[in-house]
């Protein structure tokens, strides 16, 4: 018997065809980062603008809440305590945060550290020796004796198929620590394709989602609406120092550029 070519009948071509504009259309849509169904319903959520183009000069802006020009490689002495210990890492940011109801805060973090530098960093904040990449800073409100501290370790993820905490954010003052978690999901996409990358960070305190940041794309930030206005100052700041960020692969491709 001779093989006979393979023919689609009319409802198997208007299936293929169904199947190939799905497809088209998945691949055409903003990718969104999957946060927890109570920031979907019960968060602000700001767009970011200004986080894409030109780094010279670049501000972050996303709701009541923007930056300054951000600095990169400062060209001046930072007094933040944790950052300063820390002028050897070859990636630095400072700039400053404005919130609503004049509210502002002084912000620096510091990433790619020197291999001289890694213990320190593990000491200051008594993490496991096992954690690489780390991303880290200082938060000073303006007015306010309060100063915040921040890290991220793995930031870029990791191998791991699961969200699990990365870092936090904690006070200088009394202690209280936000928990960052990386969210390695998208919106419609497969958890075994995306669990090897983070694509945002949630934000919770005592167990409780309290914000979100979404690093793909322009960005993208959440926050309860019921949180303290100095606490969401913080996360602000957070937040624009993760979408400011390079990461490892964005970095490596940038030093291959300029050889």
């Amino acid at each position: 018997m001779k093989n006979q070519p393979f023919l689609l009948n009319s409802a198997g071509r208007a299936t293929l065809l169904f199947a190939f504009f799905a497809a088209a259309f998945t691949a055409c849509r903003t990718a969104e980062v999957a946060v927890t169904n109570d920031l979907k319903s019960g968060a602000a959520v700001y767009p970011v603008k200004g986080r894409q183009g030109f780094q010279i000069g670049q501000v972050l802006q996303f709701g009541d809440y923007t930056t300054s020009k951000v600095k990169r490689g400062w060209t001046f002495s930072y007094s933040i305590p944790f950052v300063a210990r820390f002028n050897g890492a070859r990636e630095k940011l400072s700039f400053q945060q404005f919130g609503p109801g004049g509210r502002s805060a002084e912000v620096a973090f510091v990433s790619r550290f020197r291999d001289v530098d890694i213990s320190p960093v593990r000491e200051y904040f008594s993490l496991s020796t096992n954690y690489k990449n780390y991303f880290a800073g200082g938060i000073e409100l303006s007015g306010s004796k309060e100063g915040w501290e921040f890290i991220v370790h793995n930031v870029d993820g990791g191998r791991t198929l699961k969200n699990n905490t990365m870092g936090f954010v904690r006070s200088s003052s009394d202690g209280t620590r936000i928990d960052i978690v990386g969210i390695r999901e998208l919106e419609g996409g497969s958890p075994m394709m995306t669990a090897m990358n983070v694509y945002g960070y949630e934000f919770r305190l005592d167990g409780k989602t309290i914000g979100a940041v979404s690093t793909v794309n322009n960005g993208k930030v959440w926050m309860k609406e019921n949180i303290h206005p100095e606490l969401k100052l913080v996360l602000a700041s957070v937040s624009s120092g993760l979408m400011l960020r390079h990461n490892v692969e964005e970095t490596h491709e940038q030093l291959t550029l300029n050889q």
